[in-house]
C-alpha cells in the first residue's frame, strides 16, 4: 500500500509540475487556473509523500495512520481468500453441501474503491449483520497471471471489485454488483436477495 501512495504521489506531484505549479511568473487568466490546481496536486502529492512514509495507506486520506485502518478491520467479518479457479469452485462445493449462500468479493492490492469496501463498507455493523448469513470468499485478482484472467473470463467480469452471491453451488446471476458499492445501497441488496431466498 505504501509503494501505491508513493505511485500516486509521483502522478500528482509531476501533473503539478506540468501545470506550471513552481512557475515563477505572474500569471493571469486560464494559465493562473492551471498553476492553481497545479499547487493543489503538489500539496496533495506531498501528504501522500508523508502518508506513505508514516504507513498510510489510502490515497484519499493519505495522512491517516495505518493503526486506525487496523482497528477497522479487526471489526470487520473474516473472508477466505482464493487466487484460483478451483480453490474458488471447492469453496462453493463445501458451502453447497451445507446450503448456506456465498458472497464473492473480487479485490486486489491496486484497486481503490476494493480497499475502501473493506474498511467502510463491510465492517459497517448493518452490512456485517447481513453478511453473517453467508460464507464470506475474497477472490484476489492482484496479480495478473493465468489464475487471475481465468477467473475474471469465468464470471465474465471487467474486474474489481465485483461481487457475486452463490445459492446451493449457483450464481445468481441477477444479483451481482460490479463496482464500489455504500454500505446503505448494500444492505438493501442483501435483504433483498434474502427476502427473495426465503420466498
Amino acid at each position: 500500500p505504501s509503494i501505491g501512495l508513493l505511485l500516486w504521489a509521483a502522478l500528482a506531484i509531476g501533473t503539478a509540475l506540468t501545470l506550471g505549479a513552481l512557475t515563477l511568473q505572474h500569471a493571469s487568466g486560464w494559465a493562473k487556473a492551471r498553476q492553481t490546481l497545479g499547487l493543489m496536486l503538489l500539496a496533495w502529492g506531498i501528504a501522500l509523500v508523508l502518508g506513505a512514509a508514516q504507513g498510510g495507506t489510502n490515497p484519499l486520506r493519505p495522512l491517516t495512520l495505518g493503526s486506525s485502518s487496523t482497528t477497522t478491520t479487526e471489526t470487520a467479518l473474516p473472508f477466505e481468500t482464493v487466487s484460483t479457479l478451483g480453490e474458488l469452485q471447492t469453496q462453493l462445493a463445501q458451502a453447497a453441501q451445507s446450503d448456506q449462500p456465498v458472497f464473492v468479493h473480487f479485490t486486489a492490492d491496486w484497486c481503490i474503491s476494493c480497499k475502501l469496501m473493506e474498511r467502510d463498507v463491510y465492517p459497517n455493523p448493518q452490512v456485517a449483520a447481513q453478511l453473517n448469513d453467508f460464507q464470506r470468499v475474497a477472490v484476489d485478482v492482484t496479480n495478473t497471471n493465468a489464475n487471475s484472467r481465468e477467473l475474471l473470463n469465468h464470471f465474465d467480469l471487467f474486474g474489481p471489485p465485483s461481487l457475486l452471491f452463490f445459492h446451493q453451488g449457483e450464481e445468481v446471476r441477477d444479483a451481482r454488483i460490479q463496482g464500489e458499492v455504500t454500505a446503505q445501497a448494500l444492505t438493501q441488496h442483501l435483504d433483498s436477495l434474502k427476502r427473495w431466498q426465503q420466498g
